[in-house]
């Protein structure tokens, strides 16, 4: 098919959003442009936020933007809503009743109503927007393309554009502005700020009424001074509230800039230098707040600094390999891979422990890579990042493991990813999502990281199965054993790929060993573990538990009480792991909580549901989920317990309980990314590592040898 040259505009779009959760979720929505995805988001934050999505679209025509709710729901009288506060295109603002809101009220019918900002039901708001929102790049033409790149779905670090290259001599290095600011809104409009270097537009956000960093990458002429600008452009009063902005600092290649230091000003009204006055962090009129930074802040290699808020630059092209050096070191035997202290090739249990090729007692700790089993249909975060550098992050801070969920949605023929900036993942491009997590696991081999593929949920969505069982009508029970027969087939000749977790979360009318064919999830486990055995013998099985046995209730997947009567019996002996997932008090009111003892009384609640199994030698057990924001000092205490006791002190007196050479439970912390409402991730929003939980879970990590 031939194709003609279009203008392109590259045009910037920001969603302001806040949303209610219900049942652990929250509210989703997709971007389309045109009727084509342009991105996603969860929208965790009561308060607004703004969500940050680039587009290359024809410019000076009109564009039909679309805002889909897709997630909504009820849950013990709780509604999961959505709220659109404004939609901004290229510095406009444009307020959802400009818009109409089509409700799906079925599967069948709709209904358009005018646009209104709250979504109390799926369905999509649609803007109508004019041509000339949409002024040409600077480049000429390219072939007619809408190619989106979504920024952060936890909305609170905006990417801006990285088009603005400076024009005077020299040589050109990448810099890094992050921008700290909130704002006060009025008339259901947030303040919007423009980023300019030298005159020219970088990019620009619209802030809600906490303060985060908004940041954007910039070529710049190195070893010379610079004009960094921010102008703010919507200024207003509307029913006695006066729209503000505050900017609290200006970073630049990790070097902050107080807004009141000598080298700032504030030119209000037109940016022509005419009213003048010293730099403040509350613009109360639209001007332009500039920053003279001198040369000094922008050397040749000023954007690969390690500051705050800062997003590495991918390589054009995937560099080769290396193998970060985390401080472990090799456990004696065979080939062990330095960077994760287990030696190269399949793995094995003996009683409470898992064992490596080299004989050795190992420890699996790792992360959740979320996201393939949702909507996007890929993980977090390649949309500023290659995944060759996020996985080699994962391995400096000392993880040796991923878990890596899947839906068999997401292996229906032909699913293409979302979310993927392919100029940071060359190599992704064009590939469907199987084919993504083909590379990621290829790489995986080359770094020595270890994989558990985890069978998250059967459609595509958040969290577990809405039935609490391991099938759908859509997906029943031999689609998802021959999904998992397929992927034990194609890995099977890749060590790197150590497991499966063959289905996440149980719970609900889930049971243990009662032997329901419909709902007994010990039976389904063995069927579907002796199914994936028939082709591939090496991999370490993984079963959850449930949430209730005998009366008992705990965390979805958390309750292995049933194990002491009805055991998983898989034929190939030695390659059972249990799993489970226990998480804090923010997230439950369970009773222990609130016991005068917590969290000493932890221990008792562990051993009790699934602790019991290590400690009398059954079998070894995978934490394969935990986590918390670490908001709540009894949040703090619950992961600090929870670390010692996942490291071999099981009564919590200081002191570790592991036989010589043994290993304490492996774990997989939930999340790597930030996007989970309820627990962040080790990467917060700005996606730069949480310090705090690092250092909560470092005193846990494999350290490679003998324990």
């Amino acid at each position: 098919m031939a194709t003609t040259s279009t203008t392109l505009s590259k045009t910037k779009i920001v969603v302001n959003a806040y949303g209610t959760s219900t049942d652990g979720t929250a509210p989703h929505f997709r971007l389309l442009i045109d009727g084509k995805d342009a991105g996603q988001a969860s929208v965790s934050s009561t308060d607004a936020k703004s969500y940050t999505f680039d587009a290359d679209v024809a410019a000076g025509q009109a564009h039909k933007i679309q805002i889909v709710y897709d997630n909504d729901d009820i849950a013990s009288g709780q509604n999961r809503d959505l709220g659109i506060k404004s939609l901004v295109v290229n510095g406009t603002t444009l307020n959802p009743t400009s818009a109409t809101y089509e409700r799906y009220d079925d599967g069948a019918t709709t209904t358009t109503m005018p646009g209104q900002e709250g979504l109390w039901w799926n369905g999509a708001l649609t803007f109508s927007t004019p041509g000339d929102l949409y002024a040409a790049s600077a480049g000429g033409s390219t072939p007619a393309a809408n190619n989106p790149a979504a920024v952060p779905e936890a909305g609170s670090a905006v990417s801006g554009s990285t088009g603005s290259t400076d024009a005077g001599s020299g040589s050109s290095g990448s810099s890094t502005i992050v921008i700290n600011a909130k704002g006060v809104a009025a008339g259901g409009q947030n303040a919007h700020f423009t980023v300019l270097a030298d005159g020219k537009k970088i990019g620009g956000g619209t802030v809600g009424t906490d303060a985060h960093d908004y940041t954007f990458k910039t070529d710049l002429a190195a070893d010379q001074a610079h004009k960094i600008q921010i102008q703010y452009d919507n200024d207003g009063v509307v029913n006695g509230t006066d729209r503000n902005l505050h900017v609290g600092s200006v970073t630049i290649n990790g070097h902050a800039v107080a807004t009141t230091d000598g080298s700032v000003s504030y030119d209000k009204g037109a940016l022509d230098g005419q009213d003048m006055v010293k730099g403040q962090s509350d613009l109360w009129w639209n001007g332009t707040l500039q920053v003279n930074a001198d040369k000094a802040l922008f050397t040749s290699d000023s954007g690969s600094g390690s500051s705050g808020g800062t997003t590495p630059a991918a390589p054009t092209t995937p560099a080769a390999p290396t193998t970060p050096s985390t401080g472990t070191g090799n456990t004696g035997g065979g080939t062990s891979n330095t960077a994760t202290g287990i030696a190269d090739g399949y793995l094995h249990t003996e009683g409470s422990q898992i064992i490596d090729s080299a004989g050795n007692a190992v420890k699996l700790t790792g992360v959740n890579w979320f996201g393939a089993e949702g909507y996007a249909f890929a993980p977090q975060g390649m949309w500023l990042d290659s995944y060759q550098n996020i996985m080699d992050k994962m391995l400096k801070e000392g993880f040796n493991t991923i878990r890596l969920p899947w839906s068999d949605a997401m292996l229906d023929d032909g699913r293409m990813p979302t979310g993927i900036d392919y100029s940071k993942n060359p190599d992704l491009q064009g590939k469907t999502s199987l084919e993504v997590f083909d590379k990621i696991i290829e790489y995986a081999d080359k770094t020595g990281m270890k994989i558990i593929l985890d069978h998250h949920r059967s459609g595509d969505g958040a969290s577990a199965n809405e039935n609490g069982l391991w099938y759908t009508d859509q997906y029943p029970e031999s689609k998802m054993i021959a999904n998992w027969k397929m992927l034990a087939e194609r890995y099977a000749d890749n060590p790197s790929v150590i497991a499966a977790d063959l289905h996440n979360e149980p719970h609900g009318q889930a049971t243990w060993g009662d032997g329901n064919q419909a709902t007994d999830w010990q039976a389904a486990a063995e069927r579907i573990g002796n199914a994936i055995q028939t082709v591939n013998k090496d991999w370490l099985l993984i079963v959850e538990g449930v949430e209730q046995y005998n009366n008992s209730t705990y965390w979805w997947g958390g309750n292995l009480q049933g194990v002491k009567d009805d055991p998983v019996d898989f034929n190939v002996d030695n390659k059972l792991v249990y799993s489970v997932h226990d998480y804090p008090p923010s997230m439950a009111g369970f009773g222990w909580f609130g016991d005068s003892n917590f969290p000493n009384n932890m221990d008792d609640v562990w051993t009790k549901n699934w602790g019991y199994i290590v400690q009398q030698n059954i079998a070894p057990v995978l934490v394969g989920e935990f986590g918390t924001k670490l908001e709540s000092s009894q949040d703090q205490q619950w992961l600090n317990s929870m670390v010692k006791y996942m490291d071999g002190d099981y009564n919590l007196d200081g002191k570790s309980d592991l036989a010589s050479g043994d290993q304490g439970v492996s774990w997989t912390y939930w999340a790597w990314s930030p996007g989970s409402g309820d627990t962040g991730g080790i990467m917060t929003d700005d996606w730069t590592v949480n310090q705090s939980k690092m250092a909560a879970l470092e005193p846990a990590l494999f350290d490679g040898g003998s324990h």
